[in-house]
């Protein structure tokens, strides 16, 4: 809760001098005319949408510079599973935090943008909410989002956080802003193909049991598109022997004994004097009984939707900026909302009623996240490549 008071309370600071937040926590309530004002809604009496509502709320509201110039308000919805109700969901919050700052930041650049948030476990935005917004990130969870979808009458969706949602894209005006494992293991064969030398040999490690799992058949296909042979074995050791090249192991396994298990024998086997790497997409850093020691030592490569390089100049500036003003250090959740609300924020910014247009051909690279749209603008496929060496650092390989 403390964290929580804190968000508010340092919302209400720093936006009246660019930006505009509303938080929409309870059922019923509706924009303010003040559009630099933080509104914490206390009464949770529901109040059923009527057309005066919609009337009252002053949407238009143009902003004035030094120079008189006209600056129209882009206004944003942001929907997230925040519990305002009970104990607060932490995770959310910061990214509601980054997402905060990524919104002041594209105000200071001479965009005027509202902020209107909305708790969904409490109550989803109704239809006139949502009529003025330019953009709307959230819901999260596929079961919030299929049920937003008449309220939004055909506005663009941005999903968040969720991979699952991504079936949604067929059908509906909706975005996948996280890229899903497909993506991550496309990435990962297209850079051992990259790797591969005279003299490797490519091995997929799998567990007898798994030989017919999805990864698996993703994996092997994407290899035969490339061309690549391959053996399979549930061991690496039995692989022990000296090479004119380099083994490269591919695991493909849902397994966490069974990836943690071949992640320590590889580390091994180079620290015997071995010449072998691990491939694997980003479920391997999720092991939660596998050391980074271990990956760093089996040269691991891995492909992620998310990574936060703490080397880089813009990462340690917005880790430096975030904990003055919320006092704590930023999280993968922090950062997600900030590269979010900056990547689309902007382009909602450039392109108020046409952002969705301009995402195949606007790639970007965030703080954590990079973005990289089909050719139909709604599902990105960025994953970083990230490089464990020995020296225990990590690279990110462009």
């Amino acid at each position: 809760m403390k964290r929580y008071l804190i968000a508010v309370l340092i919302s209400a600071l720093v936006l009246p001098f660019s930006a505009g937040a509303q938080w929409y926590l309870f059922p019923g309530g509706r924009p303010a005319k003040d559009s630099t004002s933080v509104n914490v809604k206390t009464d949770s009496t529901a109040v059923s949408p009527v057309a005066t509502d919609r009337d009252a709320a002053d949407s238009t509201a143009l902003t004035f510079s030094d120079s008189v110039a006209v600056v129209p308000v882009i206004r944003a919805a942001l929907i997230l599973p925040l519990k305002s109700t009970g104990t607060p969901n932490s995770n959310f919050l910061d990214f509601y935090c980054g997402a905060l700052l990524a919104a002041d930041e594209l105000s200071s650049e001479g965009r005027k943008f509202q902020l209107d948030v909305y708790d969904s476990t409490v109550q989803l935005p109704y239809s006139y909410q949502l009529d003025s917004c330019n953009l709307i990130i959230g819901p999260v969870a596929p079961e919030d989002v299929e049920r937003m979808l008449p309220r939004a009458r055909g506005k663009y969706m941005v999903s968040p956080l969720d991979p699952k949602v991504a079936p949604y894209t067929e059908l509906y005006n909706i975005v996948q802003a996280p890229s899903n494992w497909e993506s991550q293991v496309d990435a990962l064969i297209d850079w051992l193909a990259e790797d591969l030398c005279d003299g490797d040999v490519v091995v997929l490690l799998q567990s007898a049991e798994e030989a017919d799992g999805e990864v698996t058949s993703r994996l092997t296909g994407r290899m035969s598109d490339r061309e690549i042979s391959y053996s399979i074995t549930s061991s690496p050791t039995v692989q022990e022997e000296i090479l004119d090249g380099n083994y490269r192991f591919v695991i493909a396994s849902e397994s966490d004994d069974f990836c943690s298990a071949a992640v320590r024998e590889i580390a091994l086997m180079n620290l015997r004097g071995g010449h072998n790497f691990v491939y694997s997409i980003s479920r391997l850093r999720g092991v939660p009984d596998l050391e980074v020691e271990s990956l760093h030592a089996a040269g691991a490569r891995i492909t992620a939707s998310y990574f936060a390089d703490a080397g880089n100049i813009e990462v340690r500036n917005f880790a430096e900026h975030y904990r003055k003003l919320f006092k704590a250090e930023p999280g993968q959740w922090a950062f997600q909302g900030y590269d979010l609300m900056t990547y689309f924020g902007r382009l909602a910014a450039d392109y108020p009623d046409s952002w969705q247009e301009k995402l195949a051909e606007t790639p970007w690279n965030g703080l954590q996240t990079d973005f990289r749209f089909d050719t139909a603008g709604k599902i990105n496929s960025a994953v970083r490549r990230l490089q464990y060496n020995a020296n225990n650092t990590i690279t990110i390989v462009r």
